[in-house]
């Protein structure tokens, strides 16, 4: 009988200890920015004019090596009395607009492609969206 109990209270501790495991999570550490977003209210008079084509240059501090070697920049615009955003490249009234970025700026063009003498974009809201990334190379 003493032996049955002994051996009852060994395979007791046995399967308690064996069945108390604890999980264990590993997380990796990545420097990963927060997205931000900048809206900037343009007026007309505001662009700069090269024949038919017209832009603008928009200082983003925010805007730096890190966002600029692995993020993504972009650029919607909303004009005036407008309920929408319109993502670009794009041809918008008669506009036919692209951005480009380096560290710190952003520079947005519009080109008239509408045939008749050449008129800055109306007034806007530009919209320069930062969103990091992890480099995949």
């Amino acid at each position: 009988m003493k032996r049955i109990l002994l051996a009852l209270l060994i395979g007791g501790a046995t399967l308690t200890s064996l069945s108390s495991c604890t999980k264990e999570y590993i997380t990796q550490e990545v420097n990963v920015l927060d997205g931000v977003s900048y809206v900037y209210p343009v007026n007309s008079n505001q662009w700069t004019k090269n024949g038919n084509m017209y832009s603008i240059e928009i200082a983003v501090k925010d805007l730096d090596a890190q966002y600029y070697e692995d993020g993504h920049v972009s650029v919607a615009v909303n004009f005036v009395n407008s309920k929408t955003y319109e993502l670009i490249p794009s041809i918008i009234f008669g506009h036919d607009y692209s951005s480009n970025y380096s560290i710190g700026k952003v520079r947005i063009f519009a080109r008239d492609v509408s045939g008749l003498t050449p008129k800055a974009p109306d007034d806007m809201d530009i919209k320069i969206v930062l969103t990091d990334a992890t480099a995949g190379n």
